[in-house]
């Protein structure tokens, strides 16, 4: 029963975080379809570049209670998760293994939506709701970070990628050295069974720069286009966008 429990949640989880949010939004307020627009990508970045900074604002938030609330039921509303079984097999994991899971499911469902042929986002907004509900202080200092750098270079998914590391660098030494300070949830109590709960974090980071593989390469050759903090919306995906790789687009 406990296993059938756990695997609905998982493929609850992640049918929630397959929702295209962005998608959505952009096709109901302004006709659009942020897969044609813009860099093409169905997130909360693209969205403020495509749809403008209310709308943008929106599917981050929407994207963001995609990886929060989840995870916040699972922590704080279930005793369920802190029954350790009398036997741990990979068929009864204990309970920081079921959390682990579930902290992933909605983040692959955000990257590869059952709703959008298995394609999505990157997931940027909902691992942020993840690591926030597991740990506000931290889960805040990276919307913190990211817009820092953001501002600072001008590149979304160069604020993304090092604000996803310097996360992953936090929640380590608050485990080593802080021990767990602002941790919520029953996991906080589980030392040394917090590091699978880390280190499902550490994976579901690695999946986020591998999504960004195409961004790195243009970021390399120099053919990465800068967030245009002044003007946030663009008609064509052909346009603004690709500007540098396709300097004789017509706009």
């Amino acid at each position: 029963m406990e296993n059938l429990s756990f695997l609905f949640l998982f493929l609850f989880f992640y049918i929630l975080g397959s929702i295209p949010t962005g998608l959505v939004i952009g096709k109901l307020v302004q006709q659009k379809d942020l897969r044609n627009t813009g860099s093409g990508n169905i997130g909360a970045t693209n969205a403020l570049r495509v749809l403008g900074k209310k709308w943008g604002i929106l599917v981050f938030l929407l994207d963001f209670c995609k990886g929060f609330v989840p995870l916040t039921i699972c922590l704080h509303f279930s005793k369920f998760w802190l029954t350790e079984p009398s036997t741990k097999t990979f068929l009864q994991p204990n309970p920081t293994i079921k959390i682990s899971l579930l902290a992933i499911s909605p983040i692959l469902g955000h990257m590869f939506s059952l709703f959008n042929k298995f394609k999505g986002g990157k997931a940027i907004a909902t691992s942020v709701g993840i690591i926030t509900a597991f740990n506000p202080l931290i889960g805040i200092s990276g919307i913190i970070f990211f817009a820092i750098f953001l501002r600072l270079f001008g590149y979304a998914s160069l604020a993304s990628i090092i604000a996803s590391t310097l996360v992953n660098v936090f929640l380590w030494l608050n485990y080593l050295y802080c021990g767990n300070f602002g941790t919520l949830g029953p996991i906080k109590n589980q030392i040394p069974k917090t590091e699978l709960f880390y280190f499902s974090i550490n994976f579901a980071t690695l999946i986020i720069i591998a999504k960004h593989y195409s961004n790195i390469l243009r970021l390399i050759n120099g053919t990465e286009n800068k967030f245009n903090f002044k003007k946030r919306k663009i008609n064509s995906i052909n346009t603004k966008y690709f500007k540098k790789t396709n300097p004789k687009t017509k706009t």
